[in-house]
């Protein structure tokens, strides 16, 4: 058997969310359009949580890092899309690439139609793919059995949980 390169595999698809696969997909970045994420979308902290409470819907913060992660031509569009307002307004701690995606997403039939528009726009070659395309949150079970909503509330658990799932159940 034959040692295999990265060149030699027709696609490769990475899982998972927050900084970590955004890295992974940074690392494999060469493959171009060979390279698909499917990035979580139950995050409720930041920015994220903020819009989320606020308007509903997906979790666009992992989504965001990931894009981020693949932009290789810098541009007005790049820039805008990573900046992080400042100061102590109502805008305070908000990335504008959330915001963007987040309209985007109102614009669109549908979040992963939003996605492939911003992908366009900062030349992305990577397919990004949202774990959901409906609103779903991180549901975690205690030693107690209780239930604990949210991946910054099961963050904060004294001890690891029992279970993990999400909720509603994704289709």
């Amino acid at each position: 058997m034959r040692n295999r390169t990265l060149a030699d595999l027709d696609r490769v698809v990475a899982l998972g969310g927050g900084h970590g696969l955004g890295r992974v997909l940074s690392s494999l970045s060469s493959l171009g359009s060979r390279l698909t994420g499917i990035v979580t979308t139950t995050d409720n902290g930041g920015s994220t949580g903020r819009i989320r409470r606020s308007e509903g819907g997906i979790a666009w913060g992992d989504m965001r890092n990931c894009l981020n992660q693949l932009i290789t031509e810098p541009s007005v569009a790049s820039a805008m899309f990573e900046y992080r307002f400042g100061g102590n307004g109502e805008l305070s701690g908000h990335n504008l690439g959330n915001l963007m995606l987040k309209a985007l997403d109102h614009l669109s039939v549908r979040p992963l139609e939003a996605i492939n528009l911003i992908r366009n726009l900062l030349k992305v070659d990577a397919q990004l793919i949202p774990m959901s395309e409906l609103p779903v949150d991180l549901m975690a079970i205690d030693e107690q059995g209780q239930e604990i909503y949210g991946e910054v509330r099961s963050a904060q658990c004294a001890t690891p949980p029992q279970e993990v799932r999400c909720a509603p159940a994704v289709p």
